[in-house]
């Protein structure tokens, strides 16, 4: 049975583009081994062990998800080395105010853009959205990097700014669009929180739309696209969604480029942390250093995130006790310049946060894809 629609993937673009069909009574299936993606709460521990927090500006996002616990930046120390770290309030902030200000400033001279940016990606393609304002076009393109040095704000992004957008990427500023820093570096100026995710209710939500599957091949033709799954099964559609991580985009439309992906790794522990570590809920590290940020939780137990898989947890920990591990080989796509079109050929759309990173970009990706097909149908 051909369906109007098919969406591809049950992250955050794949299920907000199957919410935005469903609230239009559209016809359409959503197929996936698994619904969250990179949001991967475990409702027994209550902890995340994907994406970690929400902001207040994550206006589309959230329909999915239950905010919960404020993140604190009082509580957050910000560690250049074992004998040098800064708190939020402390002597060394107020040494450096006109620096902040400066970032101040500049954070909202890119939020009155990056708000219509917004709007704007939920209607038309990103890249006609980039063509529509010149100043975001050009931060899609700068290293971050450059646009610190250019607003003069170094030190503050070195000692505190750099260390959060580290701890959200796993990359230094070196290596994202300066358009990627600024949108994450939100979360120090905006309330950021702790979320669920009920993947239960969710399919609820979806029922009778919602197929278990992988799909792994895509076969177009005019007016008609025939997926195969790992099960065996086809299925076909006037219309598909492709809301996968972007290698497995990239595998099953055989495009040419991407952008580069991180690599992250979560260690979920029961630990004594060293007396430096202890006194903070949050301790962020510089991009050099392989542990990236240590989170605590509500049940005491720690959350440490590393870009490496055989890190040494003694670094930070006194003892500790593994209760879990999650690898992300592939966490998110935050290096290069490479764009991914939103449409490749009839009925044939993209989804996901691979030309801007964050929960919500995704999301606001896939709407745009479902907004597309409702107005085509219209």
């Amino acid at each position: 049975m051909e369906r109007k629609t098919i969406v591809v993937g049950g992250g955050i673009a794949g299920m907000s583009c199957a919410l935005r069909l469903l609230e239009a009574n559209e016809d359409f299936q959503l197929i996936t081994d698994s619904l969250g993606g990179r949001v991967m709460y475990s409702p027994e521990e209550k902890i995340n062990y994907g994406a970690y927090f929400v902001m207040a500006s994550y206006v589309n996002a959230r329909k999915l998800l239950t905010q919960t616990t404020l993140i604190n930046p009082l509580h957050a120390c910000f560690h250049n080395s074992s004998d040098e770290r800064f708190s939020v309030l402390s002597w060394h902030t107020l040494t450096l105010l006109p620096e902040f200000l400066r970032f101040y400033f500049a954070m909202q001279e890119f939020s009155k853009h990056y708000e219509i940016y917004k709007q704007r990606c939920l209607v038309m393609c990103q890249k006609k959205a980039l063509e529509a304002d010149l100043y975001m076009a050009d931060l899609f393109s700068k290293p971050a990097s450059q646009f610190i040095r250019e607003k003069h704000f170094e030190k503050v992004a070195f000692d505190y700014i750099s260390k959060f957008a580290y701890a959200c990427t796993g990359v230094s500023t070196d290596s994202i669009t300066a358009m990627d820093f600024l949108n994450v570096s939100m979360g120090i100026l905006i309330s950021i929180h702790q979320f669920t995710f009920d993947s239960k209710a969710t399919a609820d939500q979806f029922h009778g739309h919602l197929v278990t599957d992988t799909i792994i091949k895509i076969e177009s033709q005019p007016g008609c696209h025939t997926l195969t799954g790992k099960s065996g099964h086809t299925y076909q559609a006037e219309n598909v969604v492709v809301a996968t991580p972007a290698a497995v985009t990239k595998e099953l439309l055989n495009l040419s480029e991407i952008r580069d992906s991180c690599k992250l790794y979560v260690f979920h522990v029961n630990a004594v942390l060293k007396q430096i570590y202890q006194k903070f809920e949050l301790n962020l590290f510089p991009a050099t250093s392989e542990i990236i940020l240590i989170a605590r939780q509500f049940d005491g137990s720690y959350l440490i995130y590393s870009r490496t898989s055989e890190v040494d947890l003694f670094q930070v920990c006194d003892s500790f006790t593994l209760l879990a591990t999650k690898a992300w080989d592939k966490a998110m796509y935050v290096q290069g310049k490479a764009y991914m079109e939103q449409q490749y050929g009839d009925g044939l759309y993209v989804a996901g946060d691979h030309n801007g990173l964050g929960l919500e970009p995704a999301a606001i990706s896939g709407i745009y894809a479902a907004n597309q097909i409702i107005a085509s149908s219209r």
